[in-house]
């Protein structure tokens, strides 16, 4: 075994990650300043100081470098969903309660980003259907959380488990638009478990809500 090969080769593979994120890094800072279509290959290059040909060693596109920091994002959430053990967690309304308290907080940091990446996804074909690919990979991991907290007693039997996931999905992009557009002084974390709180009885099951 040729240790000095594993070093160097483990050197090499940290620096081409941190030269990777500080590509995605310069790309979220330019997203706060002007909108992403606006932003050049050429800028975030200048902003990461890396030289431009350097950029297509790590991304086809500007769009393929937004998909990545996304696809991060949703492992991040994977992550912390598994450290919450769902599988033997006693309330799977708590397990998703939390799940969505960090996205939030995740997307709440900078609404300046957060608009700014809504405004791609929206003009963009290709990251507007990366986009739907996610919502309906969350939908199906809400699917399962849904199922067991079914099974328990815990929600609601006369609609089914994906009716139910739909739902508090589509709760958090209400929530998520509403801070975009609205920009009140609540805080989307807030905003989001406001939310939850005042609908959750219309997941429970009736047993439960008495």
């Amino acid at each position: 075994m040729d240790v000095n090969k594993d070093v160097v080769g483990n050197r090499r593979e940290r620096r081409k990650e941190e030269t990777r994120q500080r590509l995605i890094e310069a790309a979220l800072s330019l997203m706060q300043e002007k909108p992403f279509e606006q932003i050049s290959v050429e800028e975030i290059t200048e902003r990461a100081d890396v030289a431009k040909g350097t950029f297509f060693n790590y991304f086809p596109t500007k769009e393929h470098l937004l998909m990545a920091y996304m696809q991060e994002m949703v492992e991040e959430v994977y992550e912390f969903l598994d450290q919450l053990h769902p599988e033997s967690a006693e309330s799977q309304w708590e397990v998703l309660r939390q799940v969505m308290r960090f996205i939030a907080e995740r997307d709440g940091r900078s609404l300046a980003l957060t608009r700014s990446m809504f405004a791609a996804c929206c003009h963009n074909d290709t990251l507007r259907q990366m986009v739907a690919r996610m919502i309906e990979e969350t939908t199906q991991h809400a699917l399962m959380g849904f199922q067991k907290g079914q099974l328990s007693g815990e929600f609601r039997n006369d609609v089914s488990a994906h009716a139910l996931a739909h739902y508090a999905i589509r709760l958090y992009r209400i929530c998520l638009m509403e801070w975009i557009m609205e920009n009140d002084s609540t805080p989307l974390p807030e905003l989001v478990e406001q939310t939850l709180e005042f609908f959750k009885p219309a997941f429970l099951n009736q047993e439960v809500r008495k």
